[in-house]
Parts: structure tokens; C-alpha cells; sequence
């Protein structure tokens, strides 16, 4: 039986792109089962049997909003965020919005927001990767603003998942908006002043935007896992959201 801590920090697990929160499900349960409050939720677009007219026409305001709105339910404690991926553009624009609520971030492998730059201005190697990248996403193989989820040879390169994760995400997996990974990003503050935990799945996947010196509220740890923690090492990503919100209760 868990006992419920009525002082630490609240947590909201944000998914990355082309999930929603049931990739964060057990992570709550297990959260839950420590006695701290914690819970996720699917942004706009994403959420099953989705038509699409409704994808296509979700913004990155849209998903910012709706975070923004979600913590604003809650007035009586403040709030750790928690991102994945694509999700790290949205985890840091309601940071930034909410510097009074959102105590701190924790993103696992992340995009990080840069004012006036989307996510896919930083995606790929290379101009033209990003090139194509945009243009897929544009004409959306017959759904115009559809960004396709990863195909399974994709998912076969990730050697830390077993083949029931795999059929697990292929299964689960839905198109995700694409004008939410087109869109600029609106930040008040460079994301660098922010107080959060980055974890790069590899030293190199660390952002370049902290590989400087005004990124000294960041805490960097490297997790030798996939792109999929929460599926490929759930007992250390628990881990490690617990002993953030714990140094800060």
C-alpha cells in the first residue's frame, strides 16, 4: 500500500510524437504506487480513431495550451514536467509560460524549443534531410499535415527493444499533427535558464543549446538506452523522476 505524499511536487508525463499516454501508463502506476501524484495525458490530435481533419488541423499552440491548462487545474502544489522527444518542444514552452508553477523539467532524449525555430529546423544531419522531412509532412502521403509514425525497420534499429515492444508501438502508434512540428517556437526566456534534467540516451545526443555555459541550471546524465526508455529501462526512468522530485519536495 502506498501513502500518499500531500507535499511533494505534482508530475505530468507529456508523450512524445505519434503516442499518447498510454506509452507513460505503467510509469504513472508505478509513480502512483510511491505515493506521489502523477499522471499523463494525450495532446489534441493524437488521440485514437483521430479523423483526419482533426490531425491536420492541431498547432503547437494547441498542445502548449493544453499542457498550460492541465496545471492551471491544479493551484495547490507545483509541478514537475516530464517530456519525451517531440514532446521536449512543448515541456519547455509551458516552463517557460509558468515559471511560478512548473518548479522543474525532466526530458528524456528530447527536442529542446528555440525562439522562432520548429522542431524540424533541427531535424536530420543535413539541409536536404531536413528538406525531405518537411516535405513528407507537408503532403502527408494523401493526408496533407499527417507526420507518419516510424515504419518497422525504424523500430528494428532500436536493439534495446524486444519484439513485443516493437508490435507494441506499431500497434499503438497514430499519424501525428504535423503543423506541430512545423510551427516556430514562442519563448519568452532561451530555454537555458530553465531548472531541469536532460537525459541523452548517448553523449551525443545531448542539444548543442546545452553544450554551453548559460545551460548551468541544467543537470545532464547519460542512460544507455534507446529512444524508448520508459519501455527499454521503466525501473531507472522511475528512478530518476523520484530522486528529482524528491530533492525538490
Amino acid at each position: 500500500m502506498s501513502i500518499h505524499n500531500n507535499t511533494a511536487p505534482r508530475i505530468l508525463l507529456i508523450p512524445g510524437a505519434w503516442m499518447g499516454e498510454w506509452i507513460w501508463e505503467p510509469t504513472v502506476d508505478q509513480l502512483r504506487a510511491q505515493g506521489l501524484e502523477a499522471a499523463s495525458l494525450t495532446l489534441g490530435g493524437l488521440e485514437p480513431g483521430a479523423v483526419a481533419h482533426h490531425v491536420s488541423s492541431v498547432r503547437l499552440e494547441r498542445h502548449v495550451t493544453q499542457v498550460a491548462d492541465v496545471i492551471l487545474e491544479w493551484p495547490d502544489r507545483p509541478v514537475v514536467l516530464v517530456g519525451h522527444s517531440y514532446s521536449g518542444i512543448v515541456v519547455g514552452q509551458v516552463a517557460d509560460r509558468l515559471p511560478d508553477r512548473v518548479i522543474s523539467s525532466l526530458h528524456f532524449d528530447s527536442f529542446l524549443p528555440i525562439n522562432g525555430r520548429s522542431l524540424i529546423d533541427d531535424w536530420g544531419s543535413d539541409p536536404a534531410e531536413r528538406a525531405r522531412e518537411r516535405s513528407d509532412i507537408e503532403n502527408g502521403h494523401g493526408h496533407p499535415f499527417h507526420w507518419a509514425p516510424p515504419p518497422p525497420q525504424a523500430l528494428e534499429l532500436e536493439p534495446g527493444l524486444t519484439p513485443q515492444d516493437r508490435k507494441f508501438l506499431l500497434k499503438r502508434f497514430t499519424p501525428h499533427p504535423g503543423h506541430t512540428v512545423l510551427d516556430p517556437v514562442r519563448l519568452d526566456r532561451p530555454v537555458t535558464q530553465q531548472k531541469a534534467l536532460f537525459v541523452a540516451s548517448a553523449a551525443t545526443n545531448i542539444p548543442a543549446v546545452l553544450r554551453t555555459p548559460d545551460a548551468a541550471t541544467w543537470d545532464i546524465r547519460i542512460m544507455d538506452s534507446g529512444h524508448w526508455p520508459m519501455l527499454e529501462r521503466p525501473r531507472d526512468v522511475i528512478e530518476l523522476i523520484t530522486e528529482l522530485v524528491q530533492s525538490l519536495d
